[in-house]
């Protein structure tokens, strides 16, 4: 029915956006480790 295939495109959303956070958190970490390493 229609609410069960808006239930699992939610849950799609809910996946891609853990995805995107992953993302950022991996850019956000190999930025401070760069900079930490210019600091040495």
């Amino acid at each position: 029915t229609r609410c069960r295939r808006l239930v699992k495109d939610y849950e799609r959303v809910a996946t891609t956006l853990a995805g995107f956070h992953v993302i950022a958190f991996v850019r956000y970490m190999l930025k401070q480790a760069a900079n930490l390493m210019q600091g040495a």
